[in-house]
């Protein structure tokens, strides 16, 4: 529903970075702008919903990620810029939906559960059915079986991000980082280094590098596991990981 494009450019003083004016817009209605201190956009501009509210995670300063309320674009919070801030440059916040299924063939009974679909796509959110033969290989039988796939909520988004971006001197490659937005209502958003020192692959968005294959589906503690594709150097000569800023 929201999204943000740069609709011109900002010219500060000769010989310095341009600026850019960034429109927030809504079903292609422009709701609101921003200024941002960096000609180019990335992905900073990602919207998210929370306990039925609708944010933004921004940059409006190179250096530091924000909160915008939306619709109104009203910035309530979030990091301030600093000369040692984190650079993002793409932002990702997963959402989910809760998922019925029903499975029926010619060989058993209907079956039904209610699973998590996370990273849903839009296939997902609405109600479908797909049918399948098959030939059973021991008896040469056509066996048939569909599948019914029904949403039974909105939407929704963990309260929780990535970012990748990096720090000042340190740009020749996108590091992945936490982002805790469980309070995002009061403008605080929280940032840290919990998975060490990590690359983003090269041509690689932050959104496809998140795995969340099993998270959140039960209570066990590997539902609380995600995987991330990155970049990891080795010496060849020892098989050993070297200090990354060698």
């Amino acid at each position: 529903m929201y999204l943000a494009k740069t609709i011109d450019k900002i010219s500060y003083r000769p010989g310095s970075w341009e600026g850019a004016r960034i429109g927030v817009f809504r079903d292609e209605e422009q709701i609101g702008e921003y200024e941002r201190n960096y000609e180019m956009l990335y992905n900073t501009f990602v919207p998210f919903s929370l306990h039925g509210n609708d944010f933004a995670l921004y940059s409006p300063n190179y250096t530091a990620t924000r909160i915008m309320e939306l619709p109104s674009c009203k910035d309530i919070g979030g990091e301030e810029p600093s000369p040692s801030g984190f650079c993002p440059v793409d932002y990702f916040v997963p959402a989910y939906i809760e998922q019925e299924w029903t499975g029926t063939s010619s060989y058993g009974p209907e079956k039904t559960k209610v699973q998590r679909v996370n990273k849903p796509v839009e296939k997902d959110l609405t109600e479908r059915t797909e049918d399948f033969r098959r030939i059973n290989p021991s008896n040469g039988e056509e066996i048939f079986i569909s599948d019914r796939y029904r949403p039974l909520t909105p939407l929704m988004f963990y309260p929780f991000g990535f970012i990748a971006g990096c720090y000042w001197g340190d740009d020749s490659s996108w590091k992945v980082q936490y982002l805790d937005l469980s309070e995002a209502e009061k403008g605080i958003l929280k940032r840290d280094e919990r998975f060490g020192y990590i690359e983003l692959p090269r041509g690689v968005e932050l959104k496809d590098a998140i795995d969340l294959y099993v998270y959140g589906r039960d209570e066990n503690d590997y539902s609380n596991y995600i995987r991330i594709n990155i970049v990891q150097r080795y010496d060849l000569r020892t098989g050993e990981i070297p200090d990354p800023w060698d």
